[in-house]
């Protein structure tokens, strides 16, 4: 016997037999959904140097790395069409199951609070109608979500805190409004198609946060000693890029969803600029060049004065990027805001919008509702005719929202050489869909805009489907 324990400990001392520990990242767990149709990233750490397997339940297929001199090790595995439930099995000695995994779409969801706002809501501020969609989430089974936990970080990190949660009332109670309702409108269109949704989001942070400080101050032209003296601390730029950004990159998404901008209201004219810069990069680390990228329109409220102009500078700036940005579009929410609290509770409405981009842009479904945008100007004597995008005499007319017997479109003004802006009585051309407007103290315009207010509580035109008229100016 007691050569028996001298030779075994003799064995260990070599390594023979010993043990090795496999680790994963928090985002390859249990009740994960991967990027169907994909070639996706499995990849670890080992304390051993055998080489690590991977086995896929829904082929059979069988893959092996070596680790590094670090001890990580990562596989490419190809995942078929949409299905599940399956499981991964991963070994090098230390065994590994992962089960309950499914195969289908995966979007990344990011921004500040009003994406990170939960279905429960936070104290005095609610999401209009969460007590059903909490209550009904068995409906949707093939949602799985991920939260990356709060992390700043002064170098990118391979690694985020979170776990996968399946649709239940719990998980759902503190998972993002928004992002949810995105999935929960992509799963009612692909009824057969699972989920997976992760969110990464923090409020009151800046664009500038999310995007690395080489990136940042490699941009031309933005007002960096301003963006630099408001935000460059811990909190901020460069540091949730580093924490929770960065660790995400190799696991493989359909796209992007984006709910930010209330927080650069100071530097609005920077914005674009600064989105363009930052889907780039993420862009880049995925390794897609053409990953879809969907932001909200930021919803009017009064901010420290209703009638000021800083949220319709910035919302302009938002819908400059889908001509700079390929593969990109704006959620309108003109007609979802709250004057006094900076939260709406419309998050089912924001999701439903920013879901209609995806699923007619990537998905390939047809007649969904289109946003109405500008396009051009034409002053007739003393009127202005305005004409738009995405407006049609068949299926997709201007209306007013609110009462029929109420007809009066409102919102709009306009300003002639002295530059001074007037309400503007306005009115629809049925027959080419373009608004004419015009004002007696303007017997000479020469520009108009419309709900150009932080709170342009009476503006009302959206379309026969429902979707508002975005705030916007012809000039000035």
């Amino acid at each position: 016997m007691k050569r028996f324990v001298l030779i075994l400990a003799a064995l260990l001392s070599l390594g023979v037999g010993a043990a090795a520990k496999v680790t994963l990242p928090d985002l390859l767990g249990s009740g994960m959904v991967l990027q169907r149709n994909s070639m996706v990233e499995i990849w670890g750490a080992t304390d051993g140097d055998r080489a690590v397997k991977v086995v896929t339940s829904w082929n059979g297929a069988k893959y092996s790395a070596k680790p590094d001199a670090g001890g990580n090790w990562s596989v490419k595995v190809s995942t078929p069409e949409a299905g599940g439930p399956y499981s991964i099995r991963i070994s090098d000695g230390d065994r590994i199951l992962l089960n309950d995994i499914l195969v289908g779409e995966v979007w990344i969801c990011s921004g500040q609070s009003n994406m990170e706002m939960p279905l429960g809501g936070w104290d005095h501020q609610r999401v209009k109608d969460a007590y059903e969609t909490i209550n009904d989430a068995a409906s949707t089974p093939l949602v799985r979500m991920f939260t990356v936990k709060r992390h700043n970080a002064d170098t990118p990190q391979e690694d985020c805190t979170g776990e996968w949660k399946r649709s239940t009332p719990d998980a759902l109670r503190y998972f993002s409004a928004t992002a949810y309702h995105f999935g929960k409108t992509l799963s009612r269109f692909m009824p057969d198609v699972p989920i997976g949704l992760v969110a990464s989001v923090w409020g009151g942070t800046p664009i500038e946060a999310w995007m690395s400080v080489a990136t940042l101050e490699s941009i031309p032209g933005i007002n960096l000693p301003l963006s630099k003296s408001l935000y460059w601390d811990v909190v901020h730029t460069g540091q949730l890029f580093n924490g929770m950004i960065y660790p995400l990159r190799r696991f493989t998404a359909r796209g992007f969803i984006w709910y930010q901008g209330e927080a650069n209201l100071v530097n609005a004219g920077d914005y674009a600029a600064l989105t363009v810069a930052m889907v780039n990069e993420w862009r880049t680390l995925w390794g897609n060049p053409e990953m879809p990228y969907y932001l909200v329109q930021i919803a009017p409220h009064s901010y420290d004065n209703p009638d000021g102009t800083g949220l319709p500078l910035l919302v302009e700036q938002q819908y400059r990027i889908p001509g700079l940005l390929p593969h990109s579009a704006v959620a309108a929410t003109t007609d979802i805001g709250h004057r006094d609290c900076i939260h709406p509770p419309y998050k089912k409405e924001v999701g439903e919008r920013l879901a209609w981009l995806a699923l007619a842009r990537d998905y390939g479904v047809r007649d969904l509702p289109v946003t109405p945008t500008y396009r051009s100007m034409k002053v007739e004597g003393d009127s202005i005719r305005l004409s738009f995008d995405g407006v049609s005499t068949i299926g997709n007319c201007f209306r007013v929202h609110g009462p029929k017997e109420k007809l009066v479109l409102k919102g709009f003004e306009i300003a002639g050489e002295d530059e001074v802006w007037h309400d503007a009585a306005a009115e629809i051309d049925w027959k080419t869909n373009d608004i004419i407007v015009s004002c007696p103290e303007v017997p000479s315009p020469v520009a108009a805009r419309y709900a150009f207010h932080n709170w342009p509580g009476e503006a009302n035109v959206v379309t026969d489907n429902g979707l508002p008229l975005p705030m916007f100016r012809t000039s000035l």
